[in-house]
């Protein structure tokens, strides 16, 4: 019970006040022909930002390291889940897990400890992600495909999504 009123107060506090911790003045917009002319306007390269972030991420940023995840061989991983545990503790690198094309049925969990990750697919040949995770076998929290408690996580070019063999607790005769 405890644990529910400090996840309520919690989740209260920042639907209340997250203009506050916000700096986000231009919004990326909703009409897909804007968004990049939106990103050339407001991304800008890192040296063009040195002196304005974290200088904890400036400092991960200088040095990129790139891993391979290729399904069918040939990266430096067959997994994303051997990649990840690639990543050693208390990563102050940005680490660049490049997925290659395929379905990666895997649960993925990116601990605290593991920061400045980046997924990246090819916008080409997207890779999926996919786990068949539901609460009732590893509660809301663990059942996601992808969990990400680290900082400066980035994600691009994936599909993320769950199995379609979902347990439905509804059903009593085994069809869903």
């Amino acid at each position: 019970m405890v644990r529910f009123i400090y996840l309520v107060v919690l989740n209260t506090f920042f639907i209340t006040f997250h203009h506050i911790v916000s700096d986000d003045n231009i919004p990326i917009p909703q009409e897909k022909g804007q968004v990049q002319s939106w990103f050339d306007e407001n991304i800008k390269p890192l040296e063009a930002r040195k002196g304005t972030l974290d200088p904890a991420l400036e400092a991960a940023e200088a040095e990129p390291k790139v891993i391979r995840v290729m399904k069918s061989g040939g990266g430096d991983f067959k997994t994303i889940v051997e990649a990840v545990n690639s990543i050693p503790e208390k990563n102050d690198k940005r680490v660049i897990v490049f997925i290659g094309p395929g379905e990666y049925t895997e649960k993925i969990k990116m601990e605290r400890y593991k920061k400045f990750v980046t997924f990246m697919g090819d916008p080409k040949n997207m890779p999926t992600l996919i786990f068949n995770g539901n609460a009732a076998k590893y509660t809301t929290v663990e059942s996601g495909t992808l969990t990400v408690d680290g900082d400066y996580f980035v994600a691009a070019n994936l599909h993320i999504k769950v199995s379609n063999d979902i347990f439905h607790p509804c059903s009593t005769s085994g069809e869903a």
